[in-house]
């Protein structure tokens, strides 16, 4: 007889159910409920991973979107701060600037921030006129002021 092609009594006899033996069938069935808890165990360890990852990603990147504001000096508490510098700082620098006794890099932080606040570039201008007592200045300064805000209109038209 050749083991490559069975007989179909041999198959027969090797397919006999036999009796389980007490006891078996019980583990069996306990086997089955230990791996279905696993498996619930396990799946919900990684639903939980993935919403804490999920999660994680998302505070990550609020605290990226409002840190890189506050960051970079640009902005504290929702006010503007072009140059990291606040208005009432560019106020406070004001005289030192126009005499030019700042270092470097204030006097930087100074040109930024008049650059993109026209309100501290009209009080820096006044306070320049008033520092020559010169009315033509300050009338250039306010002239100044009055084309930075139609320019300002011009753009939101």
């Amino acid at each position: 007889m050749n083991k490559n092609n069975p007989t179909p009594s041999s198959i027969d006899t090797e397919t006999e159910w036999r009796d389980c033996a007490p006891g078996d069938l019980c583990q069996f069935v306990s086997a089955m409920k230990k791996r279905k808890q696993i498996s619930h165990l396990i799946t919900g360890a990684e639903i939980l991973t993935v919403c804490l990852v999920v999660g994680l990603i998302g505070f990550v990147g609020m605290y990226q979107i409002s840190g890189s504001a506050g960051s970079s000096g640009d902005q504290i508490a929702g006010k503007k701060m072009p140059g990291g510098i606040n208005c009432q700082q560019a106020l406070d620098y004001a005289n030192d600037y126009l005499a030019h006794q700042l270092d470097q890099h204030t006097e930087q932080q100074m040109q930024v921030h008049l650059a993109h606040c026209p309100k501290c570039q009209k009080k820096v201008d006044e306070i320049e006129a008033n520092m020559h007592n010169n009315p033509a200045q300050l009338k250039a300064a306010r002239q100044k002021q009055a084309d930075w805000e139609a320019y300002v209109l011009a753009l939101n038209d």
